[in-house]
């Protein structure tokens, strides 16, 4: 078993605390994969083995609510038999990779839990040491049957080839920011006969502060710099509004209920460029 931990990363400034906490990890993840055109290569690896994936594309929006995209690009462009999606604004606590092992070798994907903290009233190494208890819970309680809107991407686990066979991340999102990962929870859930309900589990569980961490101006988009010029096209069964002059496009309002992926993620759509770190 090998663990690529997939880091979809916009906000620069908070990298190098969140390398430094998978550092204290008394078992190291075996790759971690940045997705990112805004961390720099300069950044100190702190002997973990790191990687980063630039990307662009002119089929895909880049540049706002990408998030699920730069995800599914970490995980079919990983060369590891698991992967573990991990959010920019997080940190990790000291057992967060060993503790997804041992789930892993149960089950072949979970999803984990976040506890909120005040993460200017601690050292890095003292969260790194924290044990849940200290944070607070996002969902009451863990370790138990929530229904699939519990399933948040920021700490997910999969084995890649389930991963790609379940389809990823639906990119019928881009454009929200929100549901790609609540609707990937449905999915598996139906996979594996839960009933549309999803094991959120503790461990593993990642630290994500109180205060919320912006979002800067991204390095790279391919949309239009004014305003958009929407046309209304069907995709799967569903209207959204698609940009004339750009691949930005808005999905329909409320739920998207559906059981198959409506945007698949297509490898061949994206120029990607690996840069290896350490």
């Amino acid at each position: 078993m090998e663990i690529d931990v997939v880091i979809p990363a916009v906000r620069v400034n908070v990298i190098p605390e969140l390398l430094f906490s998978f550092s204290r990890n008394r078992v190291r993840p075996d790759l971690i994969t940045i997705v990112s055109n805004e961390v720099p290569s300069e950044i100190d690896t702190l002997g973990l083995k790191i990687r980063i994936l630039r990307f662009t594309s002119r089929h895909y929006p880049i540049g706002a609510c990408d998030v699920g995209l730069r995800r599914d690009i970490g995980i079919w462009k990983s060369p590891c038999s698991h992967i573990v999606t991990f959010d920019d604004d997080q940190l990790a606590p000291s057992n967060l990779v060993e503790t997804s092992r041992d789930v892993f070798t149960r089950q072949r994907f979970f999803w984990g839990h976040y506890r909120f903290l005040d993460f200017s009233r601690y050292s890095l190494a003292e969260i790194s040491s924290l044990p849940a208890e200290r944070g607070r819970p996002r969902e009451t309680p863990p370790n138990a049957w929530h229904l699939w809107f519990s399933a948040y991407g920021g700490l997910f686990g999969a084995e890649k080839a389930l991963a790609q066979q379940i389809g990823g991340f639906d990119l019928i999102f881009c454009g929200r920011h929100a549901g790609e990962d609540q609707h990937l929870g449905r999915r598996l859930s139906q996979y594996a006969n839960q009933g549309g309900r999803i094991f959120v589990h503790e461990p593993p569980f990642a630290w994500h502060p109180e205060a919320r961490v912006p979002w800067p101006a991204v390095k790279y988009s391919n949309l239009c710099s004014g305003p958009h010029d929407f046309e209304y096209r069907t995709v799967s069964g569903m209207a959204i509004r698609k940009c004339r002059g750009c691949p930005y496009f808005e999905p329909p309002a409320g739920d998207l209920l559906h059981d198959d992926v409506a945007i698949l993620f297509e490898e061949s759509m994206v120029d990607v460029s690996i840069e290896e770190l350490s």
